[in-house]
């Protein structure tokens, strides 16, 4: 088990394939925030869909805790989409509704900022958006889907195209399981 040193003042990004445990390791990196009394200094952006089939799912917001816990419905866009315009309005919709929690983090600004899986707002969001949001925190702890589960479509190119140039600008990227670009290990 890494200490909290080794994440604070750094961007740090769990990556992985579904299922491979990223939302589990970024919910006991947060308990050790916890134990170590950095609450009041923590927001958590919950980007997560409710679990869909057995993927995805959102964190446990620790009970009694002065931290701030930021969630909103979010579709699976792939895993509830009829078809490749509807899964792109679904995405769309996501962003949308994403944008909504960075106004309301904006106004509740923490020193550290955990991001529950990052690849619903890049499946349509903004990546400069993205990026000065994160900028907000000098601590950031966020995860991605990065894997081949899903079939290759414009949607995904982009997700994992903008995961890439996520993993670029962190000090530390935490992989889980085996990625690939071309899904070799």
């Amino acid at each position: 088990m890494e200490a909290i040193e080794e994440y604070i003042d750094r961007r740090t990004l769990i990556v992985g394939d579904v299922n491979s445990g990223k939302t589990g390791r970024t919910q006991k990196i947060l308990q050790r925030f916890l134990r170590a009394g950095y609450g009041k200094n923590i927001a958590v952006l919950d980007l997560a869909p409710d679990s869909v089939r057995g993927i995805g799912g959102k964190m446990e917001p620790p009970l009694n805790e002065p931290l701030v816990y930021l969630t909103t419905s979010i579709s699976a866009p792939r895993l509830s989409g009829r078809n490749e315009n509807h899964i792109r309005q679904l995405a769309e919709n996501n962003s949308t509704a994403i944008e909504k929690l960075f106004v309301k983090l904006h106004q509740q600004k923490r020193a550290i900022l955990f991001v529950n899986d990052a690849t619903l707002y890049l499946q349509a969001g903004h990546f400069k958006r993205f990026v000065e949001i994160l900028d907000t925190a000098s601590t950031q702890i966020i995860n991605a889907y990065y894997g081949n589960t899903f079939a290759d479509s414009e949607l995904s190119q982009r997700e994992k195209n903008l995961t890439e140039d996520l993993m670029k600008i962190c000090d530390k990227t935490i992989t889980m399981g085996c990625v690939s670009r071309k899904g070799i290990c």
